[in-house]
């Protein structure tokens, strides 16, 4: 009789806990064509900037002067954002005004900044 009981401690939870799951759907012999499955959606394309900044200290009396240099997809809009910046005296003006025109910071590695624009590239 204890060995009926002890038998029947080890039994009656394991067929309590067992569980019966659903086999899985069998495919009714249709599949999807290739071109449903992946849709034909363009990559989103980027352009991309370095922003340098270097700090000039003409001499012991004067302030230092922060100095921008960019470099990106083509020079002459370099060129222009360096006209643009000319007169900004902090990193966080020159910040927002990227900001406002749609570039993304990206990284920031000790004095270069990466930036990375999605409008202009649809643009282009």
């Amino acid at each position: 009789m204890k060995k009926i009981l002890i038998l029947m401690c080890f039994v009656l939870p394991l067929t309590i806990l067992a569980q019966t799951r659903p086999l899985p759907k069998k495919p009714n012999g249709k599949t999807a064509p290739k071109n449903e499955n992946m849709r034909g959606e363009k990559p989103t394309n980027f352009l991309y900037m370095i922003m340098t900044v270097e700090e000039v200290k003409k001499s012991k009396k004067e302030e230092t002067s922060t100095k921008f240099k960019f470099q990106s997809f083509d020079s002459r809009y370099s060129e222009r954002l360096s006209v643009s910046t000319k007169n900004k005296t902090s990193t966080i003006e020159v910040l927002n005004l990227l900001g406002r025109s749609g570039w993304e910071l990206v990284s920031v590695n000790n004095e270069h900044y990466y930036f990375k624009n999605r409008f202009l590239a649809e643009k282009r």
